[in-house]
C-alpha cells in the first residue's frame, strides 16, 4: 500500500477509506485507488505512469477524506485520521481482481 487512511464514523456507515495499491507482477506494475467504506469501497486502475510519487498520493488521501472528516464535525463528532487497514484494503483489491478480471492475487 502506498498510502491509505481511514476516517472512523460514529454512524453505521462505517470507516471511510481511501488507498493507493501497487500490485507489482515483474517489469509491470498497476496502481489501484480505493475509496469509500470498508465495506462498500470502490476499486479503480489509475492510468499507468512512470514514476510514483508517494507524496502526491497523501496529498489526495486528504483531499479524498475532506467530506467524511467535515460530516463527521458538523455532528460534533470527535474525528481523526489513522492509518487503513492494510489486509482489508488489499482484500478489497483481490476481489476487484477476481471480480473483473478473473485474477487471483496472492
Amino acid at each position: 500500500m502506498l498510502a491509505g487512511s481511514i476516517v472512523q464514523r460514529r454512524n453505521a456507515k462505517g470507516a471511510a477509506v481511501s488507498a493507493y495499491v501497487v500490485l507489482s507482477a515483474g517489469h509491470v506494475s498497476r496502481i489501484f485507488k480505493v475509496e469509500g467504506t470498508l465495506a462498500k469501497a470502490a476499486v479503480s486502475e489509475l492510468e499507468a505512469a512512470t514514476t510514483v510519487d508517494i507524496k502526491r498520493f497523501q496529498r489526495d488521501l486528504e483531499v479524498d477524506l475532506e467530506a467524511a472528516l467535515e460530516e463527521e464535525r458538523m455532528h460534533g463528532a470527535p474525528v481523526h485520521v489513522e492509518r487503513a487497514p492494510e489486509a482489508e484494503v488489499y482484500a478489497l483489491v483481490r476481489n476487484h481482481l477476481k471480480s473483473t478480471e478473473g485474477l487471483d492475487v496472492g
